[in-house]
Parts: C-alpha cells; structure tokens; sequence
C-alpha cells in the first residue's frame, strides 16, 4: 500500500480550499440562547429516563412464566381431585412379626448381593467370593 506523497502544509491547504468550508465560512454564526442549559435540563427531566433493553424483555417473560406456571398448578390440582381413588404409593413389604432369623439373613443377603451387582468396580475378587459363600 502506498502512502500520498503530501506533506502535512499541503494536506492543510488542500483543506482550506475544500468547498464545504467555503459553504461554512459563508454562514451567519448561531449563538445559543441564554437559558439553553436550563432548557436541555428541563427536556431530559420531562422525557423520562427509557427502560434497558433487557427490563422490556424480562417483565413479560416474568409475567408469562407466572401465568404459565399458575395453569399448570390448577391443572395438577384438578387432575388428582378427578382421581382420588388412584394411589401410586408402592408398598413396601415388611417382614412378618413371626418371621424366623433364617429368612430374614437370605433377605438381607439378597439385598447385599443385589447392591454389589450394582458397583461391582468397588469390590475385588476376595470380597465377591466372600459374598457368595464358597
């Protein structure tokens, strides 16, 4: 890329001869009234300060989440009133009073057996044999 070849003088006299200045130099001067200042403030105070961007976005979503989510309550209280006989619980079975101490050790060794197929990483090879019995 080549630079112009003018010096900083010729670059200013080039700019003195540019028809805009001409136009501005021919132009009556506009001095401000004396009450400008008092009358800039005055505007602005009157005009409000404008919302951000993100509180004219935000407030109706807020609003609209809020509504939403108020249907989906209504919803969800209506749905179990129409339905008072259905009972998802599961029951949980819990030994009999008179169960002998043999079942309960073969319940609690197949709730052990079960949680160790479940992380079997955990335990090594001594531990698994173990378990198991032999």
């Amino acid at each position: 890329m080549k630079r112009d070849q003018h010096s900083s003088s010729d670059f200013a006299s080039d700019l003195e001869k540019d028809p805009v200045w001409e136009l501005l130099r021919e132009s009556r001067a506009v001095r401000p009234s004396p009450n400008f200042a008092s009358n800039v403030v005055r505007a602005a105070r009157l005009e409000g300060q404008e919302k951000p961007w993100w509180n004219r976005i935000w407030i109706p979503a807020a609003i609209g989440t809020t509504l939403a989510g108020a249907a989906a309550l209504v919803a969800v209280v209506l749905t179990l009133q129409s339905q008072p006989g259905t009972d998802d619980r599961q029951m949980v079975a819990t030994p009999s009073p008179n169960a002998t101490l043999a079942e309960l050790q073969e319940d609690f060794e197949n709730e052990v057996f079960l949680e160790a197929s479940d992380h079997l990483g955990k335990y090594d090879d001594a531990e698994l044999v173990s378990m198991i019995g032999f």
